[in-house]
């Protein structure tokens, strides 16, 4: 086959689009083919553009021939050579993609005044993608819309596979918290992965309404399907941002709209997504923090079997307005665990909880006083729950907000009473935003540097004398903090600019797909180091990369402002 001058061969072509694809699938599913595919992205990217017409004269030569060899291989690393630097020319032209990769050269220069070289080389060599496949997108060939929404399509039907493969180990291995689960990649990451393709889904839903009502059904219950998912396994940071998304997101469809009624559902699902969730949170609150008055005069001294009970509103608090802590009879608990567990009650369970407190809670959720006779009728799945450290009797069945806004209010009353962070991820985060704005104060301009944060906040730590557990002293779970931490002030400046700037040059804040996924990255942000690892970093650039730099055209049906 013959290709005229700098045409690159369509196989290769494919072969790129089918490596990007593969990258985009494993997004929510691995870290390790994250890796492999950008690898062979950029081997395939590295011949586009290649004036090919060298080739001919080495189609009826002997390439075993020694001197051929040379004289090919010198005239295929020539070609490459020419194609990359007319590349780097139109990568530099590309002001969108040069904002993106900046982020990149932010770290480079954050290493002018860091210490700590090993960090910040593994963190540069972590954050390498930035660069790189800003550059692969802008300068490769052109995605149409047709491949885009195809790519989409892997991409939603990687995530679909992933739930499922997290709920046959959430279903199958000991575990007591799903968030625990190793599978590749973070619960955080792919929560977000979810929320995207939940909303990719609802796009193809409206857009399939008129025309197939066979493939509406389909999505439609894919999209169901994830946010049961995400809430069924309580990924609670999942489930924050696509409601506050979707929130943030109807006032557009309600502008959109056409004819009365029309906007007012749009209205209405509005307020029910802003109201019913506060209403729960405030029910629950109330039932968990009204603590109901007890008479121990009235209260039973005594269990069926003749042993004393004792009550006990110190340490064990109220929940959903019942105390958890009356009628304990220790010596019976005791007897009856001993012949149910091969773990003592004074052990830890796999929560790093003692069973005891957790057995306590567990009882108390059933409405079983905390004897024999509540033991007999515990059943062996939950004496399992119990050694898993889950402390209440409907975790498994009912798990979801609920549990989340329990745990939140029981370790926020020990954080305000005890001064302890330990016992809830939430008021952990409390600690590392005190401590990042601790740092930022001593270093506001400037920062610690590229690899200078891990030790900061080691030191911080110890000069704050916290009470914060050593195996929980992480950084600022707080991506503006965490920047403006290691590269000051002027850092986040830099960070905000490249988080705005190349959707507004590029009008795609415009752009249905564009703003669900900044909005779900932002909205992480608040709470999560989201481009910190490699699996937030290459998931903020590769979606970033191809909507900003990659895309040919857009369907005028993506507009949010038509």
């Amino acid at each position: 086959m013959q290709f005229k001058t700098g045409e690159w061969p369509p196989r290769y072509t494919t072969l790129y689009f089918v490596s990007l694809a593969l990258l985009i699938a494993s997004l929510p599913l691995s870290r390790f083919t994250m890796s492999l595919f950008q690898f062979s992205t950029l081997l395939f990217w590295l011949w586009h553009g290649v004036n090919t017409e060298f080739l001919k004269k080495y189609s009826s030569l002997n390439l075993f021939n020694p001197a051929n060899l040379i004289r090919f291989l010198n005239d295929v690393f020539k070609n490459i050579f020419n194609a990359l630097v007319q590349k780097f020319l139109e990568f530099f032209r590309n002001k969108p993609a040069i904002t993106i990769a900046s982020l990149f050269f932010l770290h480079v220069i954050g290493l002018i005044y860091t210490s700590d070289y090993e960090y910040a080389w593994n963190d540069l060599r972590t954050k390498l993608p930035l660069f790189t496949l800003p550059l692969f997108i802008a300068t490769g060939p052109r995605i149409s819309t047709r491949l885009f929404y195809r790519m989409l399509a892997i991409f939603v039907l990687a995530v679909i596979a992933g739930s499922i493969y997290r709920l046959i180990l959430f279903l199958n291995l000991p575990v007591a918290d799903s968030r625990d689960l190793s599978a590749h990649i973070s619960h955080i990451r792919y929560s977000l992965n979810a929320v995207f393709a939940i909303f990719i889904l609802l796009y193809f839903v409206y857009k399939k309404k008129s025309s197939d009502s066979g493939i509406t059904v389909v999505l439609l219950i894919g999209a169901i399907w994830l946010i049961y998912f995400i809430t069924y396994m309580n990924y609670t940071t999942g489930m924050l941002i696509f409601i506050i998304t979707g929130v943030l997101l109807l006032p557009v469809l309600t502008f959109r709209s056409k004819g009365f009624w029309p906007k007012t559902a749009m209205l209405l699902s509005m307020g029910i997504l802003i109201i019913l969730p506060i209403l729960y949170v405030l029910s629950v609150g109330y039932k968990y923090v009204n603590i109901p008055a007890v008479d121990f005069s009235q209260l039973d001294r005594y269990t069926p079997h003749g042993n004393s009970y004792y009550h006990d509103t110190v340490n064990f608090k109220s929940r959903n307005g019942k105390w958890t802590g009356l009628y304990i009879c220790d010596k019976e608990l005791r007897q009856e665990w001993a012949k149910r567990s091969r773990l003592s009650l004074e052990d830890y369970n796999e929560k790093r909880q003692i069973n005891r407190y957790t057995l306590i809670k567990y009882l108390a959720s059933k409405e079983l006083r905390k004897d024999a006779d509540g033991m007999d009728q515990l059943g062996d799945s939950d004496i399992r729950n119990i050694e898993k450290g889950i402390d209440r009797y409907n975790y498994t069945r009912l798990p979801g907000f609920r549990s989340q806004v329990e745990d939140f209010i029981n370790s926020y009353q020990r954080y305000v009473e005890h001064q302890d962070p330990n016992s809830g991820s939430m008021v952990q985060r409390f600690e590392y935003w005190r401590t990042s704005l601790l740092l930022i104060r001593q270093n506001p301009v400037f920062g610690v540097g590229t690899g200078d944060v891990p030790h900061a906040f080691t030191e911080q730590y110890q000069k704050m004398n916290t009470n914060l557990a050593e195996q929980y002293r992480g950084r600022s779970h707080n991506q503006y903090l965490s920047v403006t931490v290691a590269f000051g002030i002027l850092g986040l400046i830099w960070f905000m600019a490249v988080m705005f700037y190349p959707g507004i040059r590029t009008r795609n804040f415009n752009n249905y797909f564009y703003v669900i996924f900044w909005l779900i990255l932002m909205l992480s942000m608040l709470t999560e180091n989201t481009i910190e690892k490699q699996e937030g970093v290459t998931f903020y650039i590769v979606f970033t990369s191809l909507m900003i730099l990659g895309r040919e055209n857009k369907e005028s049906s993506e507009s949010l402002f038509a």
